[in-house]
């Protein structure tokens, strides 16, 4: 065994070793904590005063996914973030505004510092529904999408306007269609394709409680859209044989009624009415009614 003052020495040598070894580690990791914030603020100052800006709208950004919507609109709407360093750009923030565009669903944004600095944009454009007018005459001024978004026709000319029309007015077409009422309207006029046989062509919704539908052939008054509408609708095609019959006569054919469907008919002719009524209520029990009526546009 080791004498105490041997035993002593040996113990104040581990001791300097560990503090040699300990005072090692800490210079080296200073030194590591003194080159890595050297690093960063070296880059960071290379950054905020490097040229790395978006200087020019056509060439630093730039705009993929867009079939209808025009490229110099979208590069618009971000011209705000001219000659700003791209590591300030928040790119949640771009698509935010992307999306302020109407016909514009979706937008993804990325930045690039190399080879140059851009703004890659990648949108989702909304998904045309339905043409939208305030008067069957005229012309649509407005495009109805799936997600109920109305797409302004001038702004957007190269849209594509789909064939079925929507009569109503703008400003409670606005409050009017939601997703929900789009994919609600969607399935009862699916409803009256299927039903009928026909292509609808127009709803009139100017009169929330005569609402009415006109197919390729026929004109159909649903009245008040409510919860019995579905209903009402999936009688139609138990009554087309007789609408056909009197197809030349024939005004409409009004659905608005819960418990029989009254055809209207215009240019009856006279020695035909009773035999006409007759024929209808025994080809379907139903048809309570055909009247004359005068003719009216829609």
């Amino acid at each position: 065994m080791l004498e105490a003052d041997q035993r002593q020495a040996w113990m104040r040598s581990r001791r300097n070793k560990r503090k040699t070894a300990r005072h090692a580690r800490v210079r080296q990791f200073l030194l590591r904590y003194f080159l890595m914030v050297l690093l960063v603020g070296t880059g960071i100052y290379f950054l905020a005063n490097s040229s790395w800006r978006l200087g020019n709208l056509d060439k630093d950004i730039i705009v993929r996914g867009n079939n209808y919507s025009g490229t110099t609109q979208i590069k618009k709407s971000l011209a705000a973030y001219l000659n700003r360093p791209v590591f300030e750009i928040d790119p949640k923030n771009v698509e935010k505004d992307v999306e302020k565009l109407e016909s514009i669903k979706f937008a993804f944004v990325r930045r690039y510092i190399f080879p140059r600095p851009k703004l890659v944009v990648i949108v989702k454009e909304e998904f045309p529904w339905a043409s939208l007018s305030n008067d069957p005459e005229r012309e649509p001024a407005y495009i109805v999408a799936e997600s109920g978004r109305m797409i302004p026709v001038k702004k957007f000319p190269s849209y594509p306007r789909p064939p079925m029309v929507i009569s109503a007015d703008f400003n409670k077409a606005k409050k009017m269609f939601s997703p929900e009422e789009v994919k609600q309207w969607a399935t009862w006029i699916g409803y009256i394709e299927n039903q009928a046989g026909e292509k609808v062509q127009l709803v009139d919704l100017r009169r929330q409680y005569d609402v009415r539908v006109k197919t390729d052939k026929t004109l159909f008054r649903l009245g008040i859209p409510d919860t019995t509408l579905a209903t009402r609708l999936g009688r139609i095609s138990s009554i087309m044989e007789t609408v056909a019959a009197y197809r030349d006569q024939l005004e409409y054919v009004d659905l608005a009624l819960d418990n029989n469907i009254p055809l209207k008919l215009s240019k009856l002719v006279k020695d035909k009415k009773v035999a006409t009524k007759t024929a209808a209520a025994a080809a379907h029990p139903q048809i309570s009614e055909i009247s004359e009526v005068e003719n009216k546009p829609l």
